[in-house]
């Protein structure tokens, strides 16, 4: 009888860092089959299309701006976030009339809490832009400053704002090289290996017992993943001991694909 196998498993990835993403398809790459099938080997493409453009733009902001003159500006946008959290927190803590609006902005804004604050500089400016622009997309920003304060919402912005100028990120568009934008390429190779995952179940044949062994070595590295913390302190781990984020990625299998793949 052929193993065990949910496919919701390697179809659904947990927030990681950039580095974390990458280091996911290197292994990918590396655990694919010599000779995929055409369907699988273009999502393969694609993923590694993907890969090589967050490599950049992960690059880029390395070299953005020295870790000395940011720490102060980092402070500043850490203490706010905090304040923010702290003001949610009480209201929820106290048991007022606000708490339940209170209750939904701390699940929509802190889901594991501040533990983004410590990701690096360039990540944990993605992670407060996408907070930030949910807030904008879905009209709360009247909301939550009714229930913070207005001083501490528009303070918080202020402090983003700062943050992604000394970080060379949020300079007029016409100005900022893509390249630079880190939060954009990140989704789309989340997307992508998603995508290749969704392709590698889609060949396997669950019946048969090699099939699925197959697929779950093809597709190990997510679970992996997964089953690493997806805390701060993983983050930090994360930039301490995964391969060095210039490092080439591994080659694509030999396959009849075309050479524009898409997704």
């Amino acid at each position: 009888m052929p193993p065990m196998f949910d496919p919701d498993q390697y179809t659904t990835l947990s927030t990681r860092s950039a580095r974390a993403t990458l280091s996911l398809s290197r292994a990918l790459l590396s655990a694919a089959p010599s000779r995929p099938t055409k369907a699988v080997a273009r999502r393969l493409a694609w993923l590694r299309t993907q890969a090589e453009r967050l490599q950049a733009a992960w690059i880029d902001l390395q070299r953005a701006a020295p870790a000395q003159r940011l720490r102060p500006i980092d402070l500043v946008l850490d203490r706010r976030w905090g304040s923010v959290r702290s003001r949610l927190d009480s209201s929820v803590q106290f048991g007022d009339d606000d708490s339940p609006r209170a209750q939904r902005f701390l699940e929509l804004l802190f889901p594991t809490g501040l533990d983004f604050l410590t990701l690096p500089f360039h990540e944990q400016w993605a992670e407060s832009e996408r907070r930030l622009v949910r807030l904008r997309a879905d009209d709360l920003e009247d909301e939550l400053a009714e229930l913070v304060g207005g001083k501490y919402l528009e303070g918080l912005q202020q402090a983003h704002a700062d943050y992604g100028r000394a970080l060379g990120i949020t300079k007029a568009k016409e100005d900022a090289p893509e390249p630079t934008r880190v939060a954009e390429p990140l989704r789309e190779l989340q997307a992508a290996i998603v995508s290749y995952a969704r392709g590698v179940i889609g060949t396997m044949d669950e019946r048969d017992e090699a099939s699925v062994e197959a697929a779950k070595k093809q597709l190990e590295p997510i679970l992996r993943m997964r089953r690493a913390p997806a805390s701060g302190e993983a983050s930090r781990a994360d930039d301490e001991n995964d391969e060095p984020v210039e490092q080439p990625l591994p080659e694509l299998p030999v396959a009849d694909v075309p050479e524009a793949a898409v997704a």
